[in-house]
């Protein structure tokens, strides 16, 4: 699935927002239109072919003076719609900024 794809079916209402990214934007302070912006805007960083999901980054607004990046899991499974099956404020200590890729792990 490419970024078009995605963007089109979110661009025509073609999206279904799952119980876990609420949660997460609840527990964040973000919102749906947020969610869609980050779609928009963004760009696939991780795709998962085996479950038919990738990994979006975006950058959003919050406030007049408040830009952040947010990560979103789409499943495209479904012939008509998305599934925001996931999404996030990306932890600084996991990824790289901007959080377009993951921070290598040290070892121990």
């Amino acid at each position: 699935m490419d970024i078009e794809s995605v963007r089109e079916r979110v661009r025509k209402g073609h999206y279904l927002i799952k119980a876990h990214a609420v949660q997460h934007a609840l527990k964040e302070g973000f919102e749906r239109t947020h969610m869609v912006e980050a779609i928009l805007e963004g760009t696939i960083i991780e795709e998962y072919p085996d479950e038919q999901r990738v990994l979006i980054c975006g950058k959003t607004t919050l406030a007049k003076t408040v830009d952040i990046y947010l990560h979103v899991v789409c499943e495209y499974a479904d012939a008509v719609y998305v599934e925001f099956v996931s999404a996030y404020i990306p932890d600084e200590q996991e990824w790289e900024r901007p959080p377009l890729r993951r921070r290598k792990q040290e070892r121990r």
